[in-house]
């Protein structure tokens, strides 16, 4: 799937430098309707999740020289469902879905926290160290709040731990050590595998500001780097 990727923006970006301009529209939709059927909506997909997540553009504006503003919406539909938007639905960015299906039901990924110390060199030793397998969202839910109902997130991406006291509730930082976070994506077969977001360090101070306000549930968002 990312090889096929890989190979139409590689076809697209010679398609125009060879004739200077844009590929068509259509041309787009086809690849893209494609890709999201065979590899989201067949049955026999592999390990393929009940759920399908399209993105659509909704005219949210148009501005005095008649140039539309589009906003983004996310929705979600069983992939049994009559209601499912048609392939080729103008209104669904069918590119953005294969990414966002890709991200959600693809990948697996895995958050490593490490209490660490750094040394005059400049060397980063690790003292302790937990890993944990995390879910991509399109939706977040109030860190301060329990009750409340999830909102979608999208464009952004959240992955939270909802067991975040019981899975690192040993994790303690001591004077002169630091926290550092990485975030690791692979495919199902795991031949494939990258850094998506990494915190080489922040402050202890910092530390517990995050944890005071996040209470049960940590996210990647609440954490800067300094």
């Amino acid at each position: 799937m990312l090889k096929a990727i890989a190979d139409e923006r590689n076809r697209l970006n010679v398609r125009q430098d060879l004739s200077g301009l844009g590929c068509f529209k259509d041309d787009r939709i086809v690849f893209w309707t494609w890709m999201f059927s065979t590899y989201f909506m067949e049955k026999l997909a592999p390990r393929q999740d009940d759920m399908l997540f399209y993105v659509r553009r909704k005219l949210s504006y148009v501005s005095a020289d008649n140039t539309e503003g589009k906003k983004l919406e996310v929705e979600v539909y069983r992939r049994d469902s009559k209601k499912l938007p048609g392939l080729g639905d103008p209104d669904i960015d069918w590119e953005e879905s294969v990414y966002l299906n890709l991200i959600l039901q693809k990948l697996d990924y895995v958050v490593t926290c490490a209490v660490c110390t750094r040394s005059d060199a400049g060397d980063i030793h690790i003292h302790k160290k937990k890993s944990q397998q995390v879910f991509a969202s399109p939706s977040k839910h109030p860190m301060d709040s329990k009750g409340e109902e999830s909102k979608i997130s999208y464009p952004n991406i959240f992955f939270m731990i909802d067991n975040f006291e019981e899975v690192f509730s040993d994790m303690t930082v001591g004077e002169g050590e630091m926290v550092c976070v990485e975030l690791v994506a692979s495919d199902k077969s795991n031949t494939f595998q990258g850094v998506i977001f990494q915190v080489r360090s922040f402050s202890e101070k910092r530390m517990m500001k995050v944890r005071k306000r996040t209470g049960t549930v940590f996210a990647f968002n609440n954490i800067e780097q300094f």
